[in-house]
Order: C-alpha cells, then structure tokens, then sequence
C-alpha cells in the first residue's frame, strides 16, 4: 500500500501546453523568429509573472504599451487573444489523472496563473480540473512558488499532510520547493515518464 494519498499537479506545460509561442507565431504569420522576439523581448517571463502574483492584467498590459507603443496591438492581444496561447491537453495526462482518481488518490492543482485569466484555461480544460478535489493560484493568492508558503497554504487549507503528497511540476526550480517543505516532487517531462516515475510510487 502506498504511503502517499494525494497527487498534485501544476498546470502549464503538465495538464495543458500553453505557450505564448501559440499566440504570436500565428499574429507574425508563421514567423517564429519575431514571436521570439517579442516574447524575449516585450511580453517577456518576468512581464508574465507579475500577473502570476495577482496584479490586474490591465494595468500590466497599459505599462507595457508605454514601454513599446510600437507594439501595442500584440501587447493587447495577450489579453484579447489568450485563449490562442492554449495548445490543447498534454497527451496521456487525462488517462493518468483518471487513474489516479480510480484508484482512489486525492487530486490537488497548484498552479502559478494569473487569478483573471486562470478562469479561461479552466472553462477549456473542463474535464481536467473537475477532477480536483481543490485547486490554489497564485495570482488569487499573490504569491508564487517555489515560495514555500504557497506549498504550505495548500497543504494548510485541505488538511493535507506533505509525507503523504505528490508534486508534479515541469519546471525543478518548483519541484525543489516542494520537495523543502516535505512533499516528494516529480519533474515532469512528458506522460510517459510520468507514468514509470508514478509508477514507484502508486501505480
């Protein structure tokens, strides 16, 4: 019998490939080299993190624009566009969710997302987020992993015990974050790795 009872996953590039790259290679009509661009340059990491930790998208979006006016209408359409970043579900993730869940393991969602646009990847990606039995997200709580009081947070407010929990994450920066506050993190690298890593643990 496994010790661990609850599994908790992250979202982006673990339940569903949102990628930015979605977006602005479509609005440069396949040119990849300037969605690149921008995204390393304007709508950059540490431009999306900040609505990560909860501060309005349209404030963020506003800011931006004064800093490249040129670029205007693609800082807008981070907003307007959003739902073109979705590249669909992670292949294989529904059926090891599922069998978790038939199994009788608790899912849980931790996620950096911004709290104004976590609502669309939710409404798209229906049949994945049912399945949790409580999700946290940063922006809603404005702060972000691998801060562990975000881990602690969620740990506090489902009455979860961190011996007994799974983390599931793409980025080790996170997973490391997990694994100080005393729950075992897993990187993710795709649903089959998943799979055999879960494989020691539950399956």
């Amino acid at each position: 019998m496994s010790r661990y009872k609850n599994i908790i996953f992250d979202v982006g590039s673990v339940l569903v490939n949102w990628m930015r790259m979605n977006l602005y290679t479509t609005l440069f009509h396949g040119d990849m080299e300037k969605a690149r661009w921008i995204i390393d340059h304007v709508v950059t990491n540490e431009w999306n993190d900040q609505t990560d930790l909860g501060k309005p998208i349209d404030e963020c979006i506003f800011e931006l624009k004064q800093a490249f006016p040129k670029y205007a209408p693609y800082i807008g359409a981070y907003w307007y566009c959003y739902k073109d970043m979705d590249g669909g579900e992670i292949p294989g993730i529904y059926e090891i969710m599922s069998e978790l869940k038939n199994r009788g393991y608790h899912l849980f969602c931790l996620t950096n997302w911004s709290h104004e646009t976590f609502p669309l990847v939710r409404e798209v990606h229906a049949r994945l987020f049912d399945m949790f039995e409580g999700i946290v997200v940063s922006g809603e709580e404005k702060m972000v992993k691998p801060n562990p009081e975000i881990y602690q947070l969620l740990l506090n407010r489902y009455d979860l015990q961190a011996s007994e929990s799974i983390f599931i994450d793409d980025r080790q920066v996170n997973v490391d974050g997990a694994n100080r506050v005393g729950i075992h993190g897993i990187l993710f690298t795709g649903s089959l790795d998943l799979r055999q890593q879960l494989g020691v643990c539950v399956f």
